[in-house]
Order: structure tokens, then C-alpha cells, then sequence
């Protein structure tokens, strides 16, 4: 599809035309849009969807296409229109539509822009014939997906394999209290029947939540750790329990907790072991 007529003006002032295709455009946004988003996510303490990734950068497509369409003139509308292209971005692919998470996703999706964005002007720099790289759009995709990738393996080469956050679990009678975790890569335990993912949760905790009888349901959970024996311990599914880190906080639901015999941290730093796959949403 042609923008011959968009364009009719300043061809006839100038002297040239130029043939704008907007599925190239969107396209190009779209794919953008997402290597943004999956820095982000990267990022960021949860996870998200891919298909909730797509759907926001689909959303951002859309909301830059609009604002390329509009008559010169329209400056505030059109920055009205990357504002809330912005906003549904980071709401869409991280359930974050305000307050604190909101701030923060908001924060990294605008670092990640600057960066890939940079990341990008350096390399074309770098190469020969940057006006005809410019000129194709798959020379643009490629250009973003060796930048995407390059940043990502950056990241994740940096990325810590804990992160602390804070839990708040619900017991029995309405008892509910807030502690500090840790989500630890190492952990990788899950029910063996239904295969949901285990958290380790200290015994003294365990005990404050359901101080008379334990819930129904008890499952027997085998586990290996590095420099210790393989052994058996007893864990209970917990209801909406909450996960909150850097001011996001999601719920974990249909998950199971494993009460430790031994405390967790020597330091008392934490009570809880998250299982990394309790935070995909």
C-alpha cells in the first residue's frame, strides 16, 4: 500500500516523490517492538508470555503507524499517541497498569529503547553503504535482531541467579504473614504427579501458618541437592500465594510448598525458596 498522496506536497515542492509501504513499516515496528519488550522482560522480575509480548508490540505497531499518519502540525497528538502506545505496551505484556510496577516497567522499556536503539546507530556507523541498509527493510530487521541478540547474551551473562523478594503466604483461620525469599535458579523441584513447581519453605514458618492441622492434600517430594544425599520431604499446596519484587507483585497459584527440616539461610536472610517456573504467568 502506497502513501503516494501523503507525500504529493513535498514531492511537488522538491521535486521528489517517495513510496511509503505501511506493512513494511509495521512490520518493522512490530518486530521492534517486541525485541524491546523481550529486553524488558529480561529485565524485569517476572515473566511474560510470549504470546502477551507479541500482543503488545502488535498494539505498539499499531499506535506508531497511527502517529506516522497523522498531518504535520499534529505534535501533540502524536505524542499523545506514543504515550499510550507506551502505556498498553507495558500493560498488555506485563499486567502492570499502575503504581509502582508500572513505574518501573515503564522505566526499563525506555533504557532498553535508548539502548537497542543506540546499539543500532553504532553499527550502522560501523558498516559501508549505510543508505542503502537504511533504504531495505529486512537490512533494518537484521540489523535489530544482531543488536537484540547481542544485548540479550549480555544480559543474561550478567543476570544474577537469585533474586530476593518478598512472599506473603496465607494459613489456616485467615492467618496470613510477609517474608522475605529467594527465587534460586538451582531450585528445580516439582510434585511428581502433577509436576507444578515447589518452594522450600522453613519449618518454623510452616508451623506459624497452620499451628493445629496442616491442609489436605500432602504429597511426598524427593529432591536432590549439590553435596547433600537425595531425600524425602512433605509438601501441601498452597492457595494465592503472593510474589512481590521490585514492586511487582503477581500471584502463584496451584503451586506446592515443601516444608525444610533445616534452615535455609545461615544469616536468617530468608525463609523461602521460590521455584523460578512459580513466576511465568
Amino acid at each position: 500500500m502506497n502513501l503516494k498522496a501523503a507525500a504529493a506536497q513535498k514531492g511537488r515542492e522538491t521535486g521528489v516523490y517517495y513510496d511509503v509501504y505501511l506493512d513494511s513499516i509495521f512490520l518493522i515496528c512490530l518486530c521492534m517492538n517486541r525485541y524491546l519488550l523481550g529486553l524488558t522482560a529480561l529485565c524485569l522480575p517476572c515473566a511474560a508470555s510470549h504470546a502477551r509480548l507479541w500482543a503488545a508490540a502488535a498494539l505498539g505497531a499499531a499506535g506508531n503507524l497511527a502517529a506516522l499518519l497523522l498531518p504535520a502540525g499534529m505534535a501533540p497528538l502524536r505524542l499523545a499517541l506514543y504515550g499510550a502506545g507506551l502505556y498498553g505496551m507495558a500493560g498488555i505484556a506485563f499486567k502492570c497498569w499502575r503504581g509502582k510496577g508500572l513505574m518501573k516497567a515503564v522505566e526499563v522499556l525506555c533504557a532498553c529503547f535508548f539502548l537497542l536503539g543506540g546499539a543500532i546507530s553504532l553499527l550502522l556507523r560501523l558498516l559501508p553503504g549505510r543508505e542503502g541498509w537504511l533504504a531495505s527493510s529486512a537490512a533494518v530487521l537484521l540489523l535489530g535482531t544482531v543488536c537484540y541478540e547481542g544485548i540479550r547474551l549480555l544480559v543474561l551473562r550478567r543476570q544474577r541467579s537469585r533474586e530476593t523478594c518478598r512472599v506473603v503466604l496465607h494459613g489456616a483461620d485467615g492467618r496470613s504473614m510477609w517474608i522475605e525469599g529467594l527465587v534460586d535458579t538451582g531450585n528445580s523441584l516439582t510434585e511428581p504427579i502433577s509436576g507444578r513447581p515447589v518452594a522450600v519453605l522453613e519449618k518454623r514458618i510452616w508451623e506459624q501458618l497452620y499451628p493445629e492441622q496442616p491442609p489436605p492434600g500432602m504429597r511426598v517430594i524427593p529432591y536432590h541437592s549439590v553435596g547433600k544425599n537425595a531425600g524425602i520431604l512433605t509438601g501441601y499446596p498452597i492457595k494465592d500465594m503472593e510474589v512481590e519484587i521490585g514492586g511487582i507483585r503477581q500471584k502463584c497459584r496451584e503451586a506446592y510448598v515443601a516444608i525444610g527440616q533445616e534452615g535455609l539461610s545461615g544469616t536468617g536472610a530468608y525463609d523461602i525458596l521460590l521455584q523460578p517456573a512459580m513466576l511465568e504467568i
